[in-house]
């Protein structure tokens, strides 16, 4: 199942995907702590949505200053996972990105 995900900071987005126990926090060999899914979860962190501007410089669809993510999960979500995350509803009819 994919869900897309909109949150008000990065932090927030992480909060709630390691609250529903589908990311975890992992420290690399410089010791800097990374959030990354865990295993039959992907994570497609797309951060805010800048405007697009025509050529004349019109803005022709504007921007989200709100972090945005895809997430894909291998299997059904449980309902207590689905109220802890920030899903986008109803979901953007023209996404900035999809899954291939």
């Amino acid at each position: 199942m994919d869900y897309p995900l909109r949150s008000a900071t990065e932090s927030d987005l992480n909060d709630a995907l390691i609250a529903a126990g589908l990311a975890e926090e992992r420290t690399d060999e410089e010791g800097e702590v990374m959030v990354l899914p865990v295993e039959g979860v992907s994570l497609d962190r797309i951060g805010s949505i800048p405007a697009q501007v025509n050529e004349e410089g019109i803005i022709i669809r504007s921007g989200n200053s709100l972090y945005h993510a895809n997430l894909r999960v291998a299997g059904e979500l449980t309902p207590e996972q689905i109220d802890t995350l920030p899903i986008l509803d109803p979901p953007p009819s023209h996404p900035m990105r999809v899954w291939a």
